[in-house]
């Protein structure tokens, strides 16, 4: 029974991880108007692995000729919520099946690359763009897609936006942020103070490593880490320049350092619009190891536990050790990490 466990694990490995990454992702988003531009229309979603950004997984398209630049995990939910351009509209996206359902449309806002976050009990959306000589910044409700504020503060473009979440260990929880990019081409981290209308305060990001166009995601994972993705281009020669695609960073919030983690790709470049972790819930009965992720150890510990009668394989609980713990592991192997 055990050479036959053997046999049946190893024979879905490699399909199984076909299915993509199980560990800490994000989702990302391709294409869209820049400030009124006719943009790349595509709506094509991915998730890209947090620990190689080279690896994304193609999910079902989220609409067509729809200009999505902002977007979130609504908590308490986990509802995949982007906010669209063209019809100024909060929409629910389906990763699965592809496709979205319509909130409501907020107004208020220019066509063009905005960002959006929620705060953390949920309750609000927070959603950005640049209009005119200033940046508008809406406050709405997350249910209805109701108004409840509008701020327009004057400073560079701003176009992500990211909520500190609770539990921080050097933040305060509930701070909004946003990424700017100056005239001049640099990048700016700003902490956005809404009550009194104000940038409160603004670090450099340094360390990029070319020349930044466009700063299109900003979100917190669960532990505090502060991920950003950052488009640009290189001068290769005198006024020849080459584009840079999204690459994926960690910001330090303190110091504005940023650690380059690589570029966004595949098959192909990707010019990633928003950028929203999507981390492994705690309950994932596959992951054997406990390290969040999906992967061959997971597979030998289960056939570890398996040929010494351990009750980590008893994976249908009936007291036995048969073909149906290994069917029903093999089963929550290829369903992933939720």
């Amino acid at each position: 029974m055990n050479r036959l466990a053997h046999t049946l694990i190893m024979a879905t490995l490699a399909s199984a991880a076909a299915a993509g990454p199980s560990g800490p992702c994000a989702y990302i988003i391709e294409g869209s108007g820049f400030f009124g531009a006719p943009g790349i229309e595509l709506t094509q979603l991915g998730r890209v692995d947090l620990s190689n950004p080279s690896s994304v997984e193609i999910l079902p398209g989220a609409g067509n000729d729809l200009r999505f630049g902002g977007a979130d995990l609504r908590p308490g939910t986990g509802q995949l919520v982007g906010f669209e351009n063209i019809t100024n509209a909060i929409r629910i996206l389906d990763p699965v099946n592809g496709g979205n359902t319509l909130i409501d449309s907020i107004g208020f806002m220019d066509t063009g690359v905005a960002g959006m976050s929620y705060s953390n009990d949920g309750s609000v959306a927070y959603i950005t763009t640049t209009v005119g000589a200033f940046v508008r910044i809406l406050t709405v409700d997350a249910g209805t897609g109701s108004m409840i504020a509008m701020n327009n503060i004057i400073t560079d473009s701003l176009s992500s936006l990211a909520v500190v979440p609770e539990g921080h260990p050097s933040l305060v929880p509930g701070d909004l942020y946003g990424l700017a990019l100056t005239a001049g081409g640099s990048v700016r981290l700003q902490r956005i103070d809404l009550e009194n209308n104000t940038i409160a305060s603004t670090r450099f990001v340094t360390g990029i490593g070319f020349n930044p166009q466009f700063e299109t995601g900003l979100d917190f994972a669960s532990d505090g880490t502060l991920y950003a993705l950052i488009q640009g281009y290189d001068e290769v020669a005198p006024d020849q320049f080459v584009e840079i695609s999204s690459h994926l960073f960690t910001l330090n919030a303190q110091s504005g350092v940023a650690t380059d983690l690589g570029v966004v790709q595949a098959d192909g470049t990707w010019d990633a619009v928003t950028l929203v972790i999507d981390e492994p819930s705690a309950s994932c009965p596959a992951d054997l190891t406990g390290d969040g992720a999906l992967d061959f150890f997971d597979i030998s510990a289960f056939l570890a536990a398996f040929s010494s009668n351990d009750p980590a394989a008893d994976f249908n609980a009936d007291g036995m050790f048969d073909f149906f713990d290994v069917s029903a592991f093999l089963g929550a192997f290829a369903a992933g990490c939720p």
